[in-house]
């Protein structure tokens, strides 16, 4: 017997009879291992699609903590809504579901997570439900509290988690039994390993984005879905600008940030491949499309014929509406999400995006109100420049002696602005004169900077009623309100809206 057995044992026969104020053994143990007991700390984690299968993805500390708060503030979490990820998306607590606000993307289920086991295939850990987890912590609850281990739970899938001790803790999948029942429970096959607390796992959990922003960026992909060699959609590649953003906050501006004095670039995709193809055209190029190495024609469908459309009368009014009307969209519920912002936006395009982005800022205003002021006054075409009547301008052509036939005709230096070659024919103006007329139309047109009015302005329509900047938003040219296009790389006649946010820049 050992030294220390021997002197309990004489302890005990000295004193048999324990005093009041004593404790006995067992209460003892139970505070001991009551004591050890510490309630888990739940993180938040949502669902994602990648590669074909579900991958669970931490929130970063601070919306976790958010999600935290908004549930413990009461149990019926119906009709909550905690902003996350930057405000870029908004988490339906109740729902337990998590929903982009500026783009279109399915919607991803969101969990509060206290218990994980180890994937089959990856090393990464996959949480358990609430409810299961639930169960989980009460019997790890149990088991420490009254230090009575390999405790055996069935989970609702019909599969077995042993809590062998607060360290080693393990998870089987049924196999397939013998009787028609199908599978069975059981210990046999490779277990899985099962942890307690987002804190004994390997993720990586970033911390919150700033809440200041400083500046705004649209970013518009090229042809096709894909933006990358990845073919990984624009959302997925404006993230990494995003990342990269913040990462360059912590390195280069760590101070600055630090002290407030700067905030975080926003950058937010705009997509327009996919109200294109959503027309129609898809299934009408079906239709064309031979069967033959069918992969490389449907890479070719969906890619490189973009650059076709854009060179279409039609597909290209709808490309360039998209993009205009996405991001007048997005800015107006970017100011609703956040109404303190001040600083300022830019545009980002890449190879197609770039060249649409050319031709719409090509046409925009210095302001609404120079479109309206323009448009009021179609004179100003011809009126600005050396020579104040028509009959000067034909003498400085040395075309003087067509200005009975314009003077008859009742054709003025506004209303020649607005005649086409067409016009002049029926006139009775032979085809050098025309020319020379019309190139110096479009040369005093382009001397001020003012394009051309559009067809429903030359006949006749009241362009005057344009709405407030407000109005812009998701407007289409089927309002008769958008600016005409007439500069940019040679496209056929298109309609421009203007930007909401362009004399902010």
């Amino acid at each position: 017997m050992s030294s220390v057995e021997s002197h309990q044992e004489q302890l005990s026969q000295s004193d048999p009879s324990p005093s009041p104020n004593s404790c006995s053994s067992f209460e003892l143990i139970d505070m001991d291992a009551s004591s050890l007991y510490e309630p888990v700390s739940p993180h938040w984690f949502y669902c994602k699609i990648i590669d074909s299968k579900e991958t669970w993805i931490p929130f970063n500390s601070e919306d976790s903590q958010q999600l935290e708060e908004a549930y413990d503030n009461g149990k019926d979490c119906n009709g909550r809504v905690v902003p996350t990820d930057g405000g870029r998306y908004d988490v339906h607590l109740g729902e337990r579901m998590r929903y982009a606000v500026y783009w279109d993307e399915p919607a991803s289920e969101v969990r509060r997570c206290t218990w994980f086991y180890k994937g089959d295939k990856d090393n990464k850990y996959v949480p358990y439900s609430e409810s299961f987890s639930q169960v989980l912590e009460e019997t790890y609850m149990l088991a420490v509290t009254l230090d009575e281990w390999k405790k055996k739970l069935e989970s609702p899938n019909r599969e077995i988690i042993i809590l062998h001790n607060p360290k080693l803790m393990v998870h089987y999948q049924p196999v397939a039994g013998s009787d028609e029942w199908g599978s069975t429970p059981t210990e046999q096959g490779r277990p899985r390993t099962v942890k307690r607390g987002v804190e004994n796992i390997s993720v990586d959990i970033h911390g919150g984005e700033p809440l200041q922003i400083d500046h705004l960026v649209f970013v518009v992909h090229g042809i096709g879905p894909a933006c990358d060699l990845r073919f990984r959609s624009i959302v997925q590649c404006v993230n990494d600008f995003r990342s990269v953003s913040l990462n360059l906050l912590q390195t280069h501006f760590k101070k600055a940030h630090e002290n407030h004095q700067i905030g975080r670039v926003e950058f937010l995709p705009v997509n327009w491949h996919s109200p294109l193809h959503s027309t129609g055209v898809d299934v009408d190029l079906q239709r064309i499309t031979l069967p033959s190495i069918n992969r490389l024609r449907h890479f070719t469908n969906n890619t490189i014929l973009d650059v076709f459309f854009y060179n279409s009368p039609t597909y290209c009014q709808t490309i360039v509406d998209t993009v205009a009307s996405e991001m007048n969209r997005i800015y107006k519920l970017f100011l609703q999400r956040n109404p303190d912002f001040k600083g300022g936006v830019s545009i980002a395009g890449h190879s197609l995006g770039s060249l649409i982005l050319f031709d719409i800022l090509t046409n925009q205003k210095d302001s609404l109100g120079d479109i309206d002021s323009k448009k009021d006054s179609p004179s100003v075409f011809m009126d600005q420049g050396d020579t104040p009547t028509l009959e000067e301008d034909l003498k400085k052509l040395q075309l003087s002696e067509f200005f009975s036939i314009f003077e008859k005709e009742k054709v003025d230096k506004e209303a020649l602005a607005l005649c086409t070659d067409k016009d002049l024919q029926e006139m009775g103006i032979p085809l050098g004169p025309r020319r020379k007329i019309l190139n110096y139309v479009q040369t005093r047109r382009n001397s001020v900077g003012i394009n051309r009015p559009s067809p429903q302005s030359a006949a006749g329509m009241n362009m005057s009623n344009i709405p407030k900047e407000s109005e812009h938003c998701g407007d289409t040219n089927e309002t008769g309100n958008d600016e005409y296009l007439d500069v940019g790389i040679g496209q056929v006649t298109l309609y421009c809206l203007p930007f909401v946010w362009w004399k902010y820049r």
